[in-house]
């Protein structure tokens, strides 16, 4: 694997990792807890039915391709550098060994979410306490990447850490609250777009409740467009100015370098596609052909990956920013 390189590596399974983990975990868990509570509203046992199979694709997914990628993370960058991975944990030993305990705890509340689900609908109590661990594993989902983007945006910039070593100045760095800002909305609509995938082939011949389901995931998502957008906007002005200069480099690799405006601006008409055909699916979902419900999920993923490359590849000459170069020397 000459060709790839060590950067290449540790990027291709974290951006994979990525790709699983926030619309599947971070993101649908919410959504499926959502769609669970409006069918017991409602009383409609479509909405938990619909519910029900999605949790089953995400459960699989979750709990194998995702956890084979983290374990790969870990692999991958102990074996490349070994000094960067050796800093990070004596920096963040306590916060990582909180995230492992909400880790255990998620995959714990995943099992719990998906097996009980037949047997916890007998009454209105058993039902809400199903929810209930629904809620617990949205939560969980989320404290998980919650915990990690503090350690992601130190690698970028370590800010008064230099100067103040501690864990909470490191975990308060400057692209802390940005990056989390952009990443929870970039979950919430990338589940969204998933969900509308597996519509294709989950709700095939109930025309009527395939439009109420589309109208339902458009309004999820319209409603994290808004901070999605914000959020990009806040992580993008905090990136340190020494990086900015590495985006063209990250965006498209040293041979297509000059080549970065048109990839940005095909990010940016993606991202207006994503956002007309959501709300074709709010005011007409049934104008919505099958592949339509296709097309912005792709769209999303590819951003989302394009977006962890870029993170991977503008920290260079550093792996840590301002304290270690990508060779291991400080």
């Amino acid at each position: 694997m000459d060709w790839a390189g060590n950067r290449m590596l540790i990027a291709v399974i974290a951006i994979i990792h990525v790709m699983i983990n926030h619309p599947m975990a971070v993101g649908m868990m919410p959504l499926i807890t959502l769609m669970e509570y409006f069918g017991f509203k409602t009383g409609d046992k479509r909405w938990d039915t619909l519910a029900k199979k999605i949790l089953f694709i995400c459960f699989i997914v979750t709990t194998t391709a995702g956890a084979l990628t983290g374990v790969g993370i870990w692999l991958s960058t102990s074996l490349i550098n070994p000094y960067a991975i050796g800093s990070l944990i004596r920096i963040f030993f306590w916060a990582w060994f909180t995230e492992w305990i909400i880790f255990v705890l998620e995959v714990s509340l995943i099992l719990a979410y998906y097996l009980l689900w037949d047997k916890m609908q007998g009454s209105i109590k058993s039902k809400l306490n199903h929810i209930r661990i629904g809620l617990a594993l949205s939560i969980s989902s989320w404290g998980t990447m919650a915990i990690i983007v503090a350690i992601l945006g130190f690698m970028m910039d370590p800010g008064d850490w230099t100067k103040t070593p501690g864990l909470i100045t490191g975990a308060l760095n400057p692209l802390y609250l940005p990056q989390l800002a952009f990443r929870t909305p970039m979950a919430m609509v990338g589940a969204g777009l998933f969900a509308w995938f597996l519509m294709i082939f989950f709700v095939k011949k109930d025309r009527e409740f395939r439009n109420k389901a589309i109208r339902f995931v458009s309004i999820w998502c319209i409603c994290w467009l808004p901070l999605l957008f914000v959020g990009a906007m806040w992580y993008h002005d905090r990136i340190p100015q020494m990086m900015q200069g590495n985006i063209d480099v990250a965006i498209a690799t040293q041979q297509w370098a000059n080549q970065s405006n048109n990839l940005l601006w095909i990010t940016w008409v993606s991202a207006v596609v994503v956002v007309v055909t959501v709300t074709i699916g709010l005011l007409k979902p049934n104008f919505m052909p099958r592949v339509a419900l296709l097309i912005p999920f792709i769209l999303i993923i590819a951003m989302l990956g394009q977006f962890e490359r870029v993170r991977e590849f503008i920290r260079k000459p550093y792996v840590i920013g301002d304290y270690m170069y990508a060779n291991g020397i400080r």
